[in-house]
């Protein structure tokens, strides 16, 4: 791919304060021909025929979208001999695809239903958005079992019939042996243990679940007993996956294996209440084991890592309609002579006042095992009931010093509901202590003897406009003390792997804090390079870099700058050193650390460690090696013009996995011995080569200010750079990094440049810098500079340029059309145009106020409304909008999280006003970015109407000549049965005789 230098156009006169910029831009280099608004908006550009297809090739339609395919969940066998990945269309049925990594043995197209589930409704939730879950191998790599979901067919039918059943996925268990399969019907839900690999536990569905209502007669016709409402369990069974035996047991509510297969762990709730309890089951010689019974909701079931102790909750023993949950422990080995059995480590009387032991939290073992971590939960508050308010004044208290405004509270109300607050069990000693409450969350150390607390309440009201902290303290584990290790950090703080050290970036460097001492070091204020992001240009203090991990005990800690690796003692001692001999500044090339063992937390000071690469310059990525603690430099082990990405390892073999893409080539699965001698194993795309696929270049202007820019154009199939094309302008802050993304052909509320290049159309995707309180005329003298050098270049039609953004970027496009008239055409989507009111407005997904964004974020205003009035009337477009010669079609949605929905009224009543050209498009009930999968592909045909109108001369649609009436609604998208001509009544007549 080439890399092109463009010479701005700009005269150097032009590099003007913003003052005059924002007159002399509308004038800059614009033919005559577009400085008027045509009288008919129709008929703006003549036709213009895009180029006939490349020999042989298909046109891209929308139906095209739905057949490409996506590769999920792929996994390495612990072998290293095995691949098993998902391949699913957008629309459609997937299949499981198991292949060897070296031959050519594959086991191909084994169902997996519908996976490529379309999204039938609008809504941000992404439980809304259907991923099937990836398949496991067995830890001794000779099995993979999968869930398989429902087809199609059955899902449409199920969904077509209101108040059916929904149908049942189930389980298929693959032999890598021979590539057989083995299908179980009804399956909820499976588990194999970490290492082992013998067993497979799964779990069946309760068939007649939705016959039989909870509290309802037992099978055996025994009535329900008496008490709280139980979670019942259903059939669990045992499968030795060698031998093929099965082992079932009933009425099983929880389930899980030790890492080492060692045991089974499940707890018993039944309707009849025989049987109750839970249990452990030697897997070695099937011996179970009662840790406790009775009826009761058994939870958490959970081993520590060398699975010699069990931890859960229940309510055994309580009658009570709100069960309330205790702790219980049992070790697995206990002294000669005992019996295993749970004892009450945390009763419901031991909780604080006001609170209970949470059923649903966090209970888990510390990673030495000599801790337990649990939750403690608010005593639920007992409801309103629903008709008592029907006479009562029914409001919102916004109080100015609440902590939360009162959307965001809103939003965060379940969570406040189900909040709960961690507790430590220190074993040896017997005792427990509420570590968290409403203001201090906590992180606990591997060893449980070390707790990082951090507050940030103190800071919550400053937070609304984006200028809150984090006060860090030290915890004692046994009495709940506190220590104030600093106040008011901004940033992450994080506790050392080891417990040594707490740590955060302050002041543009690294600090740390030793928890044994109360030493404070700051780690890089000798050093000769930056630590924070060197290229950030929002109005706030520039972010670090970050951190790359430590080594074992805590002894180094290794950090970035923006190209390189530095290897540094946080007791502050022996002097810090670049890892990476500053390779990467001296080559323009950012190394990042890979770290392929997460089970780990500490980096492996033995074996060389792995750097991801990539060019800043050309953008190509690879890999390469170094070693910490030694004076090497770092060793290339491959570098090209692809994306590289997904790497992994098998955990016991010398095999790695890893993608490979271009523009031109599908991220495909690759894998070998070697990072650097790796062979293509799947091909998710064939049908690509039998569409058009145009090229992508960089290419390099001057802002006006003089700042060096670089940009995307991507050129279609067979482009004739003696021809003049028409062009689409998009953008969103900096997209060069996309240079070796492949594109799959797609459609929503942005711009797919391959759909566009097959549409006849030039793309150009142009990388913006900002200037705090301008980040209008920033994107003005960033993109016009850059599509006057492309119009240079002489293959690009000035008359037919167009430019769309969505929400940042369809901000920056609805300003530039208020300062210039080169543009025939402009999509603004999900945009703000008046910054004075969208200030004051909310983010209403997240509840929080929009102050912040103008103040310190991408917004870029540096200040409030206050302080610079003038900045946010200069930015906004809607105060210039009478200048406007632009035609426009915008998205705005009704149910936006981000951008308030009345940004869109603003600008469409003032387009209006104005008489101007402007058609708003809002899609009922949806977000900011389209959900709805009709909605996106709808979004994606207007845009392409409208720009092939304004930009190829095409003939309008009928929305753009005479729109949807309310009382058409819904008729462009169904098909109505044709209904008989009436008979035309005269004006003012009454239709009788």
């Amino acid at each position: 791919m080439r890399s092109i230098v463009l010479r701005s156009v700009m005269p150097a006169a032009a590099r003007v304060p913003l003052a005059p910029l924002l007159s002399a831009l509308v004038l800059t280099s614009v033919p005559a021909a577009l400085i008027a608004q045509p009288a008919n908006p129709f008929t703006a550009v003549s036709r213009w025929s895009p180029p006939p297809l490349p020999a042989g090739k298909k046109p891209i339609t929308q139906d095209t979208y739905d057949e490409w395919r996506t590769i999920s969940g792929a996994s390495l066998s612990n072998d290293g001999k095995w691949v098993a990945y998902t391949v699913s269309p957008v629309v459609g049925e997937g299949a499981l695809i198991v292949r060897a990594t070296s031959g050519g043995t594959e086991y191909a197209n084994i169902g997996r239903g519908y996976t490529g589930r379309p999204q039938l409704q609008p809504s941000a939730d992404s439980a809304a958005q259907f991923s099937a879950a990836p398949a496991q191998f067995s830890a001794d790599s000779r099995f993979v079992v999968f869930t398989i979901y429902p087809s199609r067919a059955d899902v449409e039918r199920a969904r077509a019939r209101r108040g059916a059943p929904q149908p049942r996925s189930s389980m298929g268990i693959l032999s890598v042996a021979d590539g057989s399969v083995r299908l179980v019907l009804n399956v909820r839900s499976f588990r194999l243990a970490r290492n082992g690999g013998r067993y497979l536990a799964y779990q069946l569905e309760d068939t007649t679940a939705a016959a039989r209502p909870a509290g309802a007669p037992g099978q055996n016709g025994a009535p329900a007993p008496a008490g709280p409402r139980r979670d019942y369990g259903t059939t669990l069974v045992l499968r030795d996956l060698a031998a093929g035996t099965e082992t079932r047991i009933e009425g099983v509510t929880s389930y899980t294996f030790d890492e080492n297969e060692q045991s089974l762990g499940y707890t018993v709730t039944t309707r009849d209440g025989v049987g109750n309890g839970a249990f452990v089951r030697a897997l070695g010689t099937g011996v179970v084991t009662t840790l406790i019974s009775g009826a009761a909701t058994y939870r958490g079931f959970t081993f520590d890592r060398a699975g010699k102790q069990v931890a859960f909750v229940s309510d055994v023993n309580d009658s009570t309609p709100r069960p309330r949950f205790s702790v219980y422990h049992a070790g697995l080995q206990p002294a000669k002579g005992k019996p295993v059995a749970a004892r009450r480590l945390v009763a419901p009387t031991d909780a604080p006042a006001g609170l209970l032991v949470a059923d649903r939290g966090q209970l888990a073992f510390t990673r030495e095992g000599n801790a337990l971590i649990f939750a403690f939960s608010n005593v639920p508050a007992d409801s309103i009931p629903a008709d008592s308010l029907a006479d009562k004044a029914i409001y919102d208290l916004w109080h100015w010093k609440d902590a939360q405004i009162m959307p965001q509270q809103k939003v965060t109300a379940n969570r406040d509901r189900n909040r709960t607050y961690t507790a430590l069990y220190t074993l040896a000693a017997n005792t427990w202590t509420q570590l968290a409450n409403d203001s201090l969350r906590v992180i606990i150390s591997d060893n449980g003897r070390t707790v990082l607390g951090l507050n940030s309440l103190e800071y919550a009201i400053p937070q609304f406009w984006g200028e809150g902290a984090t006060d860090a303290y030290l915890l004692n584990p046994l009495t709940g003390a506190r220590m104030l290790v600093a106040k008011q950090l901004d940033g992450q703080v994080q506790l050392s792997p080891g417990a040594n050290y707490v740590t955060w970036f302050e002041k543009g460097q690294w600090v740390a804090y030793a928890t044994a001492t109360g030493k404070k070091v700051v780690l890089t204020d000798k050093l000769p390079v930056k630590f924070q992001d060197e290229e950030f240009d929002s109005p706030d203090v520039p972010p670090p870099y970050g951190m790359a991990g430590w080594t074992e005990g805590d002894k180094r800690v290794l950090v970035y700058d923006r190209f390189d690796v530095w290897e540094v003692d946080p007791a502050g001692v022996v002097a810090a050193r670049n890892l990476t001999d500053g390779e990467g500044r001296r080559a323009g090339v950012t190394f990042r650390v890979i770290d392929l063992d997460r089970e780990d937390p500490f980096l492996d000071t033995r074996t060389p460690l792995l750097l991801r690469a990539v060019d800043t310059l050309t953008k190509s990525s690879g890999f390469w090696r170094d070693q910490i603690g030694a004076e090497t430099r770092p060793e290339k082990i491959i570098m090209a013009d692809r994306n590289f990405g997904g790497l992994q390892k098998a955990r016991h073999a010398e095999q790695y996995l890893l993608t490979q893409s271009t523009y031109r080539e599908f991220p495909d699965l690759w894998t070998g011995s070697s990072i650097a001698a790796t062979t293509k194993i799947s091909n998710a795309n064939p049908q690509d080569a039998e569409y058009p696929r145009g090229s992508v270049e960089l290419v390099s202007w001057l802002n006006s200010d003089g700042v060096p820019l670089r940009g995307l154009v991507y050129k279609p199939e067979n482009f004739d750079a003696s021809r003049q094309y028409p062009m689409v302008v998009y953008y969103y802050e900096k997209l060069t990094d996309g240079l070796h993304n492949y594109q799959a052909p797609s459609g929503r509320n942005t711009v797919n440049p391959l759909v566009y290049n097959a549409l006849g159309y030039v793309v150009f995707m142009p990388d913006i810098v900002y200037t705090d309180g301008q980040p209008g005329p920033s994107a003005a003298k960033a993109i016009i500079p850059g599509v006057q050098a492309l119009i240079r270049q002489g293959y690009v039609d000035p008359k037919r340029i167009g430019i769309t953004g969505q929400s940042w970027g369809g901000y920056q496009s609805a300003y530039l059309i208020t300062v210039t008239n080169m543009f025939a055409a402009a999509v603004p989507n999900a945009t703000v145009v008046n910054m004075t009111s969208a200030y004051g407005g909310i983010r209403w997904q997240s509840g929080l106020a929009r102050t912040f964004q103008y103040e310190h974020t991408q917004s870029r205003i540096g200040g409030s409304l206050w302080q610079y009035p003038e900045r946010f009337v200069e930015n906004s477009p809607l105060f210039r909008l009478d200048r406007v010669t632009t035609p426009v079609l915008f998205m705005a949605n009704d149910n936006d999280g981000a951008v308030p929905w009345y940004q869109g009224i603003e600008f469409y009543v003032a387009m209006r006003r104005l008489q101007k050209e402007a058609y708003m498009v809002v899609y009922n009930g949806d977000e900011h970015n389209p959900t709805k999968r009709a909605n996106q592909k709808d979004i994606d045909k207007k845009m392409q109407e409208f720009f092939a109108v304004k930009l190829q001369g095409a003939e309008p649609p009928l929305w753009m000549v005479r729109g949807i009436p309310f009382l058409e609604k819904g008729r462009d998208q169904v098909k109505m049965t044709p209904q008989p001509a009436r008979a035309a009544t005269p004006a003012g007549g009454s239709g009788g005789k």
